[in-house]
């Protein structure tokens, strides 16, 4: 069976789940941020933020890779253009309808802000893609074995230099100007999520084993709540604004915490896996939630109720469980709420593909 002609390949559950479970946990974020107004960032939600970016751009780049693409200018060209499409083009239609309609702003303000307004991730995510695309073009060989070596080198490599030069870019006011139109502030402090998600999807095997080892859950799990309470009630009251040594501390903890807690997660939901699979009514639900992130990004800003009467009556009573049950049943609501709307916009092919991507 040749290349072209192979069945496509089956989509494993409990990462779509993951995905899914992810989305809710950026929902969760922005409901707590803007919906209840908290003036700082409460333990749950700074237990989430903690792990759920770098966990969405480890699935991200442990999706993307693909062992039998043959890479050449025919081919980054083709995916690079399938990436624009889909994930650019409805950015910016979303974005800047929000930027007007809840900012009343204009475009060069919305292209100018380091965060878009809260739609920096799918530039960020397509420029992550181009530059793991581009890398793949110019180090492929016809050998699998040797083209991942070169690939797991070039990753290393960029991951660490992309940054340094995303926290130099603080640094010159041009420069971060330059950033802040590129969203490369974002791009270049996940990149390196992204490329672990792509390594472990190469190396799966051995990825596995370190997953299953005896003591693997333990380890993962003890640094992972020494190094958030250190960070939470420590590192984070002597960092200050400046680049000091308590800030660089800051920022390398908050990296490792984003690995260990994207592991602790994913094996999880890998160990529990027969929990989360389609004919499961939690596993269908997270999986169809996964399926439709694009949708549930691009629309749920839209959906933010403003409710900061909700935010200071947790603030004031301090309850941890009632905030994430408040929390979570506001998040998922607003989710259902983007699926019916993106189900009934996607009856129209023509709004499918440009407010979505859905390129059939």
């Amino acid at each position: 069976m040749t290349k072209s002609t192979q069945l496509p390949k089956k989509r494993i559950e409990y990462i779509d789940a993951l995905r899914g479970l992810t989305m809710i946990l950026v929902v969760f974020s922005h409901v707590e941020m803007t919906s209840f107004c908290f003036e700082t960032t409460t333990f749950i939600n700074s237990l989430f933020m903690s792990f759920r970016m770098p966990l969405f751009f480890w699935v991200s780049g442990f999706i993307a890779y693909k062992a039998s693409i043959e890479w050449n200018l025919q081919t980054l060209w083709q995916m690079s253009k399938k990436k624009i499409l889909i994930q650019l083009i409805p950015t910016f239609i979303f974005g800047l309808i929000y930027a007007y309609a809840y900012f009343n702003t204009n475009f060069n303000t919305f292209i100018t802000h380091n965060g878009k307004l809260g739609y920096w991730f799918t530039i960020a995510l397509l420029e992550i893609f181009l530059i793991v695309y581009t890398t793949n073009t110019i180090l492929y060989k016809n050998n699998p074995e040797e083209h991942r070596k070169r690939m797991f080198i070039a990753l290393t490599i960029l991951s660490g230099g992309l940054f340094v030069t995303k926290i130099a870019l603080k640094t010159n006011p041009i420069l971060n100007e330059t950033g802040n139109l590129l969203s490369l502030h974002h791009s270049f402090n996940y990149f390196q999520y992204f490329a672990f998600g792509y390594i472990c999807s190469m190396y799966k095997d051995i990825f596995n084993k370190v997953l299953e080892s005896k003591f693997f859950s333990a380890i993962i799990i003890i640094l992972f709540a020494t190094l958030f309470y250190t960070k939470r009630y420590y590192i984070d009251s002597l960092a200050g604004d400046g680049m000091n040594i308590y800030r660089m501390l800051d920022i390398l903890i908050e990296m490792i915490i984003g690995y260990l807690g994207l592991l602790l997660v994913y094996n999880t939901l890998k160990t529990y896996q027969q929990s989360f699979t389609v004919d499961k009514k939690i596993g269908w639900a997270l999986q169809f939630i996964g399926k439709r992130t694009l949708d549930i990004y691009l629309l749920h800003y839209f959906l933010l109720p403003y409710i900061p009467q909700i935010g200071q009556m947790l603030s004031e009573c301090s309850n941890a469980t009632l905030e994430l049950t408040i929390g979570l049943l506001i998040s998922v609501i607003i989710i259902g709420l983007c699926l019916i709307i993106s189900s009934i916009l996607r009856t129209s092919p023509f709004l499918a593909k440009w407010l979505f991507g859905v390129y059939k």
